[in-house]
């Protein structure tokens, strides 16, 4: 009965460490959290889930991001759909091609852009391409109950919150509060005990 009940317990486990590998085998953008009107570095993570090579990533860029600019990587040729030019360019997509990524194995890609200046949601569509010439799109609305196909998965989200940086304010606001609270609870026990080893030696 034991050793029955110990079996179950290791298979739940189990089962429970390997929900965040599925769910981490995206492709997906972050950070997931930004400030309004930041300039933010942004990672695009591609995982190799088949058995052949990745090729290419194609990434969309949503509306309102400014002064996109996607990082050299070497081994990759990037190419940039934009209209307009100069500062009023306005970068529809950032493609990654010519490298690979073996099978079993994930690479980054980075770029820059300014966030809009006001609260929203970047949702970032992406579309993997295998040596085969196959393509996954990552391009459904993500929910509870993920699922995906040979074809095509939910997108990453990156909130753009005022509320950012208050947060970061705040927290730092605290730190600094507590530190004299730490200092005077110190103070009190090396008073306490220097009492204690007086009164000790009466």
């Amino acid at each position: 009965m034991i050793k029955s009940l110990r079996n179950w317990v290791l298979a739940i486990v189990g089962f429970g460490l390997l929900l965040p590998v599925a769910a981490s085998a995206h492709v997906s953008v972050t950070p997931a959290t930004v400030g309004v009107g930041e300039r933010e570095t942004f990672s695009v993570s591609v995982p190799n889930e088949k058995e052949i090579d990745v090729t290419g990533i194609k990434l969309d860029i949503p509306s309102g991001l400014e002064g996109v600019t996607p990082t050299v990587k070497p081994g990759w040729t990037i190419s940039v759909d934009k209209t307009g030019t100069g500062e009023d360019a306005i970068v529809k997509s950032i493609t990654w091609s010519g490298g690979v990524i073996p099978a079993g194995q994930r690479d980054d890609f980075t770029f820059r852009a300014l966030v809009p200046e006001k609260v929203t949601d970047l949702q970032w569509n992406a579309y993997q391409t295998y040596a085969d010439g196959t393509t996954v799109a990552w391009n459904q609305k993500p929910t509870e109950n993920e699922s995906e196909s040979e074809a095509n998965g939910p997108y990453s989200v990156t909130k753009v919150t005022e509320y950012l940086n208050a947060d970061a304010d705040n927290q730092a606001k605290n730190d600094d509060n507590i530190l004299p609270v730490v200092a005077s609870v110190f103070a009190i026990v090396l008073a306490a005990a220097a009492l204690l080893h007086s009164y000790k030696k009466k």
